[in-house]
């Protein structure tokens, strides 16, 4: 009985991680964060441009999806991604969790980072700036093992409408100096509570704890 209450919790536990996986999908205001479809002719709306060197990539895919490859090998240059997402994308007082998988690798003054702003309805920039460092991959670049999860909460400021992203491999002013990047699984979503459905099963699951634990202390 003992045995079968554990395999019991052990099957839960991925369905909830499961549901919180798909939410998380369900929920991102980045459109096309997995890169699952590379660049359109004309651009897409809303969707990612690439300039400097920078591809869409499907020989590196990273937990089934495609990434964007920035490849900057041109002195004092900026291989880059980014997109400005819909007007109205997101609400203002609200808070977000920004993340994103990436690996970086550099010469001498390259600087790899993600540019994250907030927009006003007029494409106007509300505040200053926010950059984030690239965590440098010093093995397994190239490979799945070598992406890093990089992630923030933000809250949105007044006046907030919608929001402008950029992943950016910049080559120092150095002849030589090359700056490689792979950006993939980028998400910007409310840092809301589970969905019923989660809680639920968070419900069922700390039930079956507390049935085990009876369990184990009648055996005793």
């Amino acid at each position: 009985m003992f045995s079968k209450s554990l395999i019991s919790l052990s099957l839960v536990a991925p369905v909830v991680v499961g549901l919180m996986v798909s939410s998380v999908q369900a929920n991102n205001i980045i459109n096309n964060g997995t890169f699952a479809t590379g660049p359109t002719v004309p651009v897409t709306p809303n969707d990612w441009q690439y300039g400097g060197g920078a591809t869409w990539d499907n020989s590196n895919p990273f937990t089934g999806s495609h990434d964007a490859y920035l490849n900057n090998t041109a002195q004092a240059n900026n291989a880059n991604v980014f997109q400005q997402t819909a007007f109205g994308s997101v609400t203002p007082g609200t808070q977000y969790t920004f993340s994103f998988e990436s690996q970086f690798k550099g010469g001498v003054g390259a600087v790899g980072q993600a540019q994250f702003e907030f927009l006003n309805s007029t494409a106007g920039v509300i505040g200053n700036p926010t950059f984030y460092s690239l965590p440098t991959t010093t093995t397994g670049f190239g490979t799945a093992a070598g992406y890093q999860l990089s992630t923030e909460d933000i809250t949105a400021p007044t006046g907030a409408s919608a929001i402008y992203v950029s992943f950016n491999a910049i080559t120092g002013a150095v002849t030589g100096s090359t700056a490689q990047a792979y950006i993939g699984e980028a998400s910007l979503v409310p840092a809301a509570t589970p969905e019923p459905a989660t809680l639920g099963l968070l419900g069922v699951g700390a039930l079956g704890f507390l049935v085990l634990r009876r369990r184990a202390i009648r055996c005793s």
